[in-house]
């Protein structure tokens, strides 16, 4: 195999993919993002402050801690079922 003389008719012969993102995907995608990345920072935020400060959590800041960890979890999943079917 020689090598093409150009650089228009290599990339003439190669197929290239392009994927085109809806505005609906892209506000889809970007609010999901948005809410994991919150809820990662206010879950570790809520566990330094309390290391910080060398107590115990109350219950009402572990059921936020869930409510953050269990919403991190979904938003994960999210993102990665968004970029799986956008792929297909």
């Amino acid at each position: 195999m020689k090598p093409e003389p150009n650089p228009e008719a290599a990339s003439a012969n190669s197929s290239v993919f392009t994927v085109r993102l809806s505005p609906a995907f892209k506000w889809t995608f970007l609010s999901v993002l948005g809410l994991t990345v919150l809820c990662l920072l206010i879950g570790c935020t809520l566990v330094g402050l309390t290391i910080r400060t060398g107590r115990d959590m109350t219950p009402q800041e572990n059921a936020i801690l869930d409510l953050c960890t269990s919403t991190f979890k979904l938003g994960f999943g999210a993102i990665i079922g968004l970029f799986g079917g956008k792929a297909l």
